[in-house]
């Protein structure tokens, strides 16, 4: 590592929305026109994903990086983070292929290079708590990419590109302010920003070189495996007997890996699914949970279902037949708008503190909206009837007529409904799923 003391290796996120420059245009590049208008509404989604994570990242700091630097440029939102130094390429490559033999007894103690069994512990120890701030970075990033697409898609907007690739930085403190400058002399940086441009639609898109580090954790192996399915909507055909001809009918498929030369050097790009990916970011609390040392509390189905998929991941047969089960893990929902925490919280104690405060507080909101203060007596009558048990006499919904419908809900949206459902609930753990 001696050698590589001013080299940092660096990862970096950029997020483009997409068809701005057009979108400027069309106003005559006049933010007072309408089309104008929209335009900066679209810089408010950036705007809004920064907002949201920075206070996440005040109230839960475990699930992020320590030293998380981000830059917004007009349209373009960039993300980066420095690698453990033990990550570091050896000289002449791109990216990391293990622990470099000059540096082990800077790493390792004399006892554990000895000794066979201790060694080979030693160095998964060393290199999982190297990569868990790639975990939590890639994580992140995926929430914030289906975050900023969900607003640009309900406003009927292009959405948005990103792009995430590996490359070296040199320290560079600015001498204005007398600060660091992360995003100057950063490779990484300058890797994304020049493969945008051969990456094209509102997609992810991974640096290959990450995708094998991460890949060193299984639970995380796992979680890729269910990123690299992308769901496109298949031709209708009718010499098929479709019980119902208006449903939506999507097809498994796994893109091709795009390769990008930069800078004279091959580098490996691939679209993901971002939803599954957006579960990197809790891996680390996870972790006690997928090896045992702790005993989750599984009441909510809908998250005892996201773990057993984290720990079972996709068969060798899902991957032949390019058919991957069921499941929650694709709905596209664990976005930023979604707390963190949420997830641990159910695994803890069975619900969520966090999510019944958020829920609280935006029925006060709507509340305010409607012009109803907080000291009228109409707000404990609505309190009473909300908390009220009401018998209604519906016909129930059958868990197993829903189909893989039933897979697209939220968590939200899912426990709403359960009230609905009949039927066998266990029957939508993942485990039931795999084993098809």
């Amino acid at each position: 590592m001696s050698e590589n003391k001013d080299i940092k290796f660096s990862i970096c996120a950029m997020f483009d929305l997409l068809g701005f420059s057009s979108h400027l245009e069309l106003s005559a590049y006049d933010f007072r026109t309408n089309v104008g208008k929209q335009a900066l509404d679209r810089l408010e989604y950036l705007e809004s994903a920064i907002e949201i994570f920075n206070s996440e990242k005040n109230d839960y700091p475990d699930y992020y990086p320590i030293v998380l630097n981000i830059q917004r440029i007009n349209d373009a939102l960039f993300l980066t983070i420095d690698l453990d130094d033990s990550l570091i390429p050896s000289v002449g490559r791109t990216s990391f292929k293990g622990l470099n033999i000059n540096d082990y007894d800077k790493i390792f103690t004399k006892e554990e290079l000895e000794n066979e069994g201790q060694f080979i512990a030693a160095y998964q120890t060393r290199i999982n708590e190297s990569i868990q701030p790639l975990h939590k970075f890639i994580g992140l990033v995926s929430r914030i990419h289906l975050y900023i697409n969900k607003l640009e898609n309900d406003n009927h907007f292009p959405g948005v590109k990103t792009v995430v690739a590996t490359g070296f930085r040199r320290p560079f403190v600015s001498k204005t302010s007398n600060e660091e400058d992360f995003f100057s002399a950063n490779f990484a940086l300058s890797n994304v920003f020049i493969a945008e441009k051969e990456l094209h639609g509102p997609n992810l898109y991974v640096d290959n070189n990450i995708l094998q580090m991460l890949s060193f954790d299984k639970y995380a192996r796992n979680i890729l495996r269910f990123a690299h399915f992308i769901f496109r909507e298949s031709a209708f055909d009718c010499f098929k007997d479709n019980e119902d001809v208006f449903s939506f009918i999507s097809e498994p498929n796994i893109p091709d890996p795009i390769k990008i030369i930069l800078f004279r050097k091959e580098f490996i790009f691939r679209r993901l699914n971002p939803s599954p990916l957006t579960y990197l970011q809790n891996l680390p609390k996870l972790n006690p949970y997928l090896k045992k040392e702790k005993i989750p509390s599984l009441e909510n189905i809908f998250y005892k279902h996201i773990l057993n998929a984290i720990e079972i991941g996709i068969s060798k047969k899902t991957l032949e037949k390019l058919n991957p089960p069921p499941s929650f893990i694709f709905n596209g929902t664990n976005d930023l708008s979604n707390e963190i925490v949420i997830f641990l919280e159910y695994l803890e104690d069975g619900k969520s503190k966090t999510k019944e405060v958020k829920d609280k507080l935006k029925f006060e909101e709507e509340l305010e909206l409607r012009g109803i203060p907080k000291d009228h007596k109409v707000r404990k009558e609505i309190e009473d009837l909300r908390n009220q048990v009401v018998e209604l006499d519906v016909e129930p919904l059958k868990i197993g007529e829903m189909g893989d419908a039933i897979y697209s809900l939220s968590e939200k949206d899912f426990t709403n409904l359960l009230i609905f459902f009949e039927g066998d609930f266990e029957s939508l753990d993942y485990k039931n799923n795999e084993n098809d």
